[in-house]
């Protein structure tokens, strides 16, 4: 039966039937955390235009890009339980506008400091969506399907930042980096009003309690998900983010084939999410598919990292390193959603997990490439990174069974 479209202030237990899975705000969330996403890979897509316009010095490209990552490594857990208290469908509304106003005053700057400040309000919506988007569709779907969707929710970034990494670019070309982000603002624009129609309000506002917040860092089983996820992104972000610099200085591809590289090898992440999920909704444990995941990034890091390999061939263990690794997002996400759905500490337990998962990115890189420079590449990037797998892959089995939040 088709659903009719929901008033954009309608509870959650009047959208539909009780128990039901609403697929129509399920797409509607899944498309706002693509969009979401976006704000990264358009960023370090365009990030060459903007060096060149606003004399960027690298400490300054840095953080503009790592804005994000700095905003849910501090302060996830917190963001994510006071948002609870605006409701989580009120929450994606307001990020997708904080966006939409970032992205069209981001056109309209002459400055450095503007260009920041638009970087910071894309931050802010970014963290806003993505903190809110998985515990609203745990509230969409019906009992038979909440493992499937919340496993469905890891796609939303290696979309959003590989298609965008693909589309800015000759964007960029065609109406320059002042029109590229006024057509992200409404692309933004257009997601928002989708989740207007079709997405319920959310629950009742919830009072902030101190409850609420310590139950999250109290939840083993939320603290585990959440060091799995950092180290899980650590590695993650080590070997695909800095995969298109290592084949410009290592095999000489220019800027924009590595940078298509790059974006190629994130978005076959996507796939292997949807499978991750399917294998969970499947009956499949977490507790096999992390650790197969981590087996599979373990055994593919070496051929990446070697600098004495072809390009292409280090290019084919990128791909094949990306597509094991998405299995893993999908079996913590739903983990997650298992312990945590429709309880006093959602927000928050989104919010932790979002955090680690902000503390690996900023970490991880960093590790990788220190190790480089005093060991040389390659050999020893791989073995830390290979430790790296083994605790994601221990985490995972040490996984408390059945540990609802209280």
């Amino acid at each position: 039966m088709r659903r009719r479209p929901v008033a954009p202030g309608t509870p959650l237990a009047a959208a539909g039937a009780p128990g039901r899975t609403s697929w129509s705000a399920v797409a509607a969330l899944l498309g706002a955390g693509v969009v979401a996403a976006a704000q990264i890979g358009g960023a370090a897509a365009a990030l060459p235009v903007l060096t060149d316009d606003f004399g960027l010095g690298s400490g300054t490209a840095a953080w503009y890009l790592s804005t994000v990552s700095a905003l849910s490594a501090v302060g996830g857990a917190l963001l994510g339980w006071l948002g609870q208290t605006l409701g989580f469908g009120r929450q994606v509304r307001l990020g997708l506008t904080a966006i939409v106003v970032a992205d069209l005053a981001g056109a309209a700057v002459d400055s450095l400091a503007g260009l920041l400040a638009a970087r910071v309000g894309e931050g802010i919506g970014l963290v806003m969506v993505i903190l809110a988007a998985p515990p609203l569709l745990s509230e969409v779907s019906g009992p038979e399907h909440r493992r499937l969707v919340a496993g469905t929710w890891g796609a939303y970034m290696p979309v959003g930042a590989g298609l965008a990494a693909l589309l800015v670019p000759p964007a960029i070309g065609l109406v320059g980096w002042r029109g590229a982000s006024v057509a992200d603002a409404c692309v933004a624009a257009g997601a928002l009003l989708v989740v207007l129609r079709w997405v319920p309000s959310g629950a009742v506002r919830r009072k902030p309690s101190l409850a609420s917040l310590l139950g999250a860092f109290r939840s083993r089983s939320v603290v585990v998900i959440s060091v799995v996820f950092g180290l899980y992104s650590a590695q993650y972000l080590a070997v695909v983010g800095l995969l298109p610099a290592a084949l410009v200085a290592d095999e000489g591809l220019s800027v924009a084939d590595a940078g298509l590289v790059g974006a190629v090898v994130f978005l076959v992440n996507a796939p292997a999410n949807l499978l991750g999920a399917y294998l969970v909704h499947r009956g499949v444990p977490l507790r096999w598919v992390v650790p197969a995941a981590s087996a599979g990034m373990a055994a593919t890091v070496w051929g990446v990292l070697d600098p004495a390999l072809p390009a292409g061939l280090r290019i084919v263990w990128a791909v094949a390193f990306s597509f094991v690794a998405g299995l893993a997002p999908a079996a913590l996400f739903a983990g997650l959603a298992a312990v945590s759905a429709g309880t006093g500490s959602a927000g928050a337990a989104i919010g932790l997990v979002t955090q680690g998962s902000g503390v690996g990115q900023l970490l991880g890189p960093p590790l990788v490439v220190a190790v480089g420079t005093a060991a040389g590449p390659g050999a020893a990037q791989s073995a830390v990174l290979v430790c790296l797998s083994c605790l994601v892959a221990a985490g995972a089995v040490l996984l408390p069974r059945g540990a609802r939040i209280p």
